[in-house]
């Protein structure tokens, strides 16, 4: 602990609390860092360059952009306002500029508030603007301007001054850059990076606009900041608040909104850290603490990239000194976040090691919890403790009727009895809270949920909900927080049982953090492509059978209903949602009981089952799995209990198959009557699989029961050992004829054993050219294990008909295959990755595929010269005969 720290308990009689001394209330940062004046002849320019701004993550204003001036707002106004509240003004000059009202107004209002000027002397030259030429040129025009009455005559001399200004400024010259657009735009972008660093992109950009209350919810929680001294050390000031209140009342939003309320006073010195509401599996929750310091190391230490990638598990202490290093180095004050520190002792320790890492003298803390005896043991006093600060009846109002009838731009434009009903309704999302009695506050997240419920009443008609208010059935009665479920479950009781249970796997299976091999197990061709709402539709789409298209339209519909929150990037629940979820499933006898949670008699029911090292995570049938008919999902990690043998044959209605870790598992089997070639007919008795993936599985030694699975889609193996058994060949009757997988679509085996039976070349050769024929395949990755090869290049593959379809080839080729023929047939293949086959000699004539953006022969040592290749191709790595890769 370090021995300055404020809150550190061994120094509690060194400490001296202000009382009710507050902290000045900062101004909020401007929405916009840059503001982009021309005239409209530059426009097309300005509008490229603010394209090129925004990718660099900066913060420009330009007027044609829908987002930079509010709806139903005087547009001068906000002109006017943003000019005068960024930090760099950029100046098009040209002689359209020079000689329009609107161009000059801005000048002048960057000059008068002191803003930065930036002159970029696009059509014109600095020579433009000498003292003569303002007076018989530009001011000839001005004075046009005041006869026609768009200005007024004393406003000139501060255009004078302005353009003064302007001249002495240093800017860039289009001249200089060879007359390239292009050039001149990078170097413009450079410069203004430079003058102000564009906004690290972090989790806190919360919207402002779809914050109720921002600017005011924001300036109470910044008056609510309690000042801490240390005694002994010269101007040590600290100032902490932490807020608490139910879930779903706003801590999160409000911490997020305060981060960017702060960049106004701290810059980029302001970190959001989001701890866990509950203590998971230790092997993930151990990464995500990485994850979370090295955002902490990025945001406040000041370290270089290759430091914090360095630094491990295992070696996390070093993280914790280079944060600290960091801020001794720095020594400027930071503002911190320590948002929804749990019940568990282990979030709480987490939160006091920020806490004590020795922030700098000035810095601000803000922490938030569901309870005060929570902050109180991670902030060691009461006196920072705080409930958090309530909307007040317009501010929810006006957010209930934002979800309920949108096109209601005001609560002020409602009628008489129009209002006595939204009031109403409104009052029905009042919770008692501690810290609030005898009084009560709004409930946000209710507010959202019985205000999307109201917009399905007879099309949001304000008058119509009157009779859905007399349901008291319906609502809760009672005013108490553990009541609020009444109204979250609204929407959830309208939904299809299909999608219901579309949200339960959303809800459930994302809060055990078991879904972490979405991101973590990806294969490499689809990272660059792939984001994690993609990737959730993908998952969804294996679990319920359906098209992607309609899983997506299904968990757009939850977003609709507001039980996922809105994003086009990623399924993100709200942990009150996750709670609810987790109250349905744990009801005996329900339907969301049968789907999760059956016991042990009633496994028949049981539809999805979770086991983690041998205990049940989700559902909780203990009994031998094939007592689970039912069972459609089936995930096992690190379970040694099930023995060398897995038996899938009563699984019949089995739709995934995840195996992960089970060091013990030898055969993956199903003893149905039909055991050879059971794939053969209707697809086989396990003819609803369609996903397999079994990863790290050491021991495996044969995968018989894929031939019951006729309707495979997707099937991945992977050794842990890879490589480290060498010719190995699985004691199968015979390989299996994939000619009978019409479904596949990825195949992916890398395994340190031949669990095809594909050791000798010619056998290999065969299944490729089978596996290649399949319709639906898009992707397959070949690693096969190490056998003792034969002579190097003495095989060709020479394809002769392959899918339309196949977008990815990944193989490393036996050493004894020297050249592949019949590539160009491959029109749809974006990816080619043969890296390591050490035998190729030969690869034809690249340009003939269309599509091919990625090529890699890394290791490929024997390729006697590099293929040609056809302009899409935007990533290629290679291994040179002298050993050297390049890109």
């Amino acid at each position: 602990m370090c021995p300055h720290d404020p809150v550190s308990p061994s120094l509690e009689d060194g400490m001296e609390s202000s009382g009710p001394k507050r902290r000045r209330v900062c101004e909020p940062q401007p929405k916009h860092d840059i503001f982009l004046s021309h005239s409209g002849q530059e426009k097309p320019f300005v509008e490229q360059l603010y394209h090129d701004l925004r990718r660099v993550n900066q913060r420009a204003f330009f007027d044609q952009d829908s987002n930079c001036l509010a709806k139903a707002e005087k547009f001068a106004r906000e002109i006017i306002d943003a000019a005068g509240r960024c930090r760099v003004g950029v100046v098009v000059v040209s002689e359209g500029f020079l000689t329009s009202k609107w161009p000059m107004l801005e000048l002048s209002r960057f000059v008068e508030c002191g803003v930065k000027v930036f002159p970029l002397f696009f059509k014109l030259s600095p020579s433009d603007l000498k003292g003569n030429e303002v007076e018989t040129k530009w001011k000839q025009s001005w004075r046009q301007l005041v006869e026609r009455g768009e200005v007024k005559e004393e406003v000139l001399e501060s255009w004078s001054k302005a353009v003064k200004e302007l001249r002495s400024s240093n800017g860039l010259e289009y001249g200089k850059f060879a007359n390239s657009e292009y050039k001149y735009r990078c170097a413009v972008v450079e410069e203004i990076c430079k003058l102000w660093p564009p906004r690290v992109k972090c989790s806190t950009d919360v919207p402002q606009d779809e914050i109720q209350g921002y600017e005011r919810l924001c300036k109470v929680a910044s008056s609510m900041f309690t000042e801490v001294k240390v005694r002994g050390r010269d101007e040590e000031i600290y100032w902490y608040l932490g807020l608490y209140g139910m879930g779903g009342v706003g801590k999160t939003t409000l911490c997020k909104a305060m981060c960017s309320y702060s960049q106004g006073e701290f810059g980029d010195r302001v970190c959001y850290v989001e701890l866990p509401s509950e203590q998971g599996n230790e092997d993930i929750a151990g990464k995500e603490r990485l994850a979370r310091l090295k955002r902490a190391l990025q945001r406040l230490g000041g370290c270089d990239r290759s430091v914090i990638d360095s630094i491990s598990e295992e070696a996390i202490q070093e993280g914790w000194e280079c944060l600290k290093d960091g801020l001794i180095r720095n020594q400027r004050p930071v503002f911190l976040a320590i948002d929804n520190v749990g019940d568990c002792e282990a979030s709480r320790s987490e939160a006091r090691k920020y806490l004590n890492v020795g922030l700098p003298s000035g810095s601000k803390v803000l922490v938030t919890a569901r309870s005060q005896e929570i902050l109180r043991s991670v902030l060691r006093g009461t006196e920072y403790c705080k409930p958090i600060p309530r909307l007040e009846w317009l501010e929810a109002a006006t957010l209930f009727l934002s979800y309920a009838a949108p096109w209601v731009l005001s609560v002020s434009l409602l009628k008489a009895e129009e209002r006595e009903i939204v009031e109403r309704c409104v009052s029905e999302c009042r919770f008692e809270d501690i810290g609030y009695d005898p009084s009560s506050q709004y409930h946000p997240l209710v507010l959202r949920a019985l205000g999307t419920y109201y917009h399905d009443v007879d099309g949001g008609s304000v008058m119509r909900w009157e009779e859905a208010l007399e349901n008291r059935n319906k609502l809760q009665r009672s005013r108490e927080a553990r009541n609020v479920n009444a109204i979250l479950g609204l929407n959830y009781h309208s939904l299809s049982e299909q999608v219901k249970l579309v949200f339960l796997d959303c809800a459930l299976y994302s809060s055990h953090g078991y879904g972490y091999w979405k991101s973590d197990l990806t294969s490499w061709w689809s990272l660059r492509e792939s984001d994690e709402m993609n990737m959730w539709v993908s998952w969804i789409s294996e679990v319920h059978g359906v098209s992607a298209s309609d899983a997506k339209l299904m968990v757009k519909e939850l977003q609709r209903l507001s039980l996922v929150e809105d994003s086009s990037s990623v399924v993100s629940i709200h942990d009150l949602y996750k709670e609810f979820a987790r109250v349905l499933v744990e009801k005996e006898g329900s339907i969301e009981w049968h789907w999760w949670m059956s016991q042990v008699s009633n496994a028949k029911h049981l539809k999805r089952l979770v086991l983690y090292r041998d205990k049940p995570i989700i559902g909780r049938a203990m009994g031998r799995f094939v007592d689970c008919r039912s069972l459609v999902y089936l995930e096992l990690v690190d379970c040694d209990d099930i023995g060398p043998d897995l038996e899938l044959g009563n699984l019949r209605s089995l739709r995934v198959l995840y195996v992960f870790w089970c060091k013990k598992l030898k055969r993956v089997v199903c003893s149905c009557i039909n055991r050879r070639h059971c794939y053969e007919r209707a697809g086989g008795c396990l003819s609803e699989l369609t996903t397999v993936q079994l990863r790290w599985v050491e021991s495996l030694e044969a995968v018989p029961f894929l031939r019951h699975c006729g309707n495979l889609q997707y099937l991945e193996i992977h050794g842990h050992n890879f490589g480290s058994i060498s010719g190995f060949v699985a004691t199968d009757e015979e390989p299996m004829d994939f000619r009978y997988f019409k479904a596949l679509r990825t195949i992916s085996i890398r395994c340190g054993r031949d669990i095809l039976g594909l050791a000798k070349c010619d056998a290999f050769i065969r299944w490729l050219l089978t596996v290649l024929q399949l319709e639906n395949l898009t992707a397959v990755d070949y690693e096969p294990h190490n056998s003792k090869w034969e002579e190097n290049g003495v095989h060709t593959i020479e394809l002769v008909q392959v899918s339309r379809k196949l977008s990815v080839l990944s193989l490393r080729l036996p050493k004894e295959i020297g050249e592949v023929k019949g590539l160009h047939l491959l029109s749809e293949l974006t990816t080619l990755n043969l890296s390591g086959s050490r035998g190729l000699r030969r690869l034809p004539d690249l340009r003939c595929l269309p599509k091919l953006k990625r090529l890699c022969v890394f290791g490929c040592c024997n390729l006697e010269a590099h293929p040609l290749l056809g302009p899409e191709v935007r990533e290629v790595v290679k291994f040179f005969k002298d050993g050297v890769s390049g890109y």
